[in-house]
């Protein structure tokens, strides 16, 4: 475990906001060494700082604390509340302690899949998640829920050595817990409301809204809430128009889907409106 004088250092030495640019600090590279198996103790591998690119992302992997396969997301910092989930994990919020660089980026990770790697003693084990929570851990990479836990860790729960890149959901059925929609949160109404998607293809970049009947056919979009993590909030002006709009949600892997209703119906609180492409 590295003191706490160590992580002082790093602190104040900072990093590049480039999140292709691995950290090295006074002469402290991250383990990127992902070659061959592991040898020795695999479970109890040294923290880390993580590595974090556009492509493959190194560094710790561990687990909500335990392999129950039968666990289900049940919350999270995402917001999506009681799921059937059982591939779920958490991601970072620093790359080095306080910096708020990690790839959690204020929840706009939320509903990203991650195809995770893991080196164990019998060789390189993978499996597919989906993220739903951010880490309270300060030596965090990638922090998995019981079922990807024991695809890669078996009955011996711990830290591993590994890498993970951001996948499309899309072909991963077992990571779904319904079709994808627009959900409308508790507490919405006529003058106030924030929406978000659940079960997403991938990480939502946008969602954007016009009037169906209306000479400017061009998208606007909603801000990101600063009342609560990955939601939307929905104008005023939307949400007490009856007219038909179009809302469009797009993912980082490059797909869209839509859906028509009234603006009206935003205002709906815990009621939510179907995506299709």
């Amino acid at each position: 475990m590295k003191s706490k004088a160590k992580y002082l250092l790093l602190l104040l030495v900072g990093c590049s906001r480039n999140p292709t640019s691995p950290i090295v600090s006074q002469g402290i590279t991250p383990r990127t060494d992902t070659s061959g198996t592991c040898s020795g103790i695999c479970d109890a591998s040294v923290p880390s700082i993580p590595v974090l690119t556009d492509s493959t992302s190194y560094g710790d992997i561990t687990t909500y604390g335990g392999t129950d396969t039968s666990l289900t997301s049940s919350g999270g910092a995402c917001n999506y509340g009681i799921t059937g989930i059982t591939r779920y994990a958490a991601i970072q919020v620093n790359r080095l302690p306080g910096d708020l660089q990690g790839q959690w980026n204020g929840g706009k990770i939320c509903g990203q899949c991650a195809l995770v790697r893991a080196r164990t003693d019998s060789g390189w084990k993978q499996t597919v998640v989906r993220i739903v929570d951010k880490c309270p851990d300060g030596n965090c990479g990638i922090d998995l829920g019981g079922a990807p836990a024991f695809a890669l860790m078996g009955n011996q729960a711990g830290r591993y050595s590994g890498e993970w890149s951001f996948v499309s959901c899309q072909g991963h059925p077992e990571l779904f817990d319904g079709l994808p929609r627009i959900w409308i949160k508790d507490g919405s109404g006529a003058n106030w409301s924030l929406v978000q998607v659940r079960d997403p293809l991938s990480a939502v970049l946008s969602l954007g809204y016009r009037k169906v009947q209306s000479p400017d056919t061009s998208w606007s979009d909603m801000a990101w809430a600063t009342e609560a993590e990955n939601f939307f909030k929905v104008p005023v002006d939307v949400l007490q128009d009856t007219s038909l709009y179009q809302f469009r949600a797009e993912y980082s892997d490059g797909s869209s889907q839509s859906a028509t209703a009234r603006g009206s119906a935003l205002a709906v609180a815990q009621d939510s409106i179907p995506l299709t492409p």
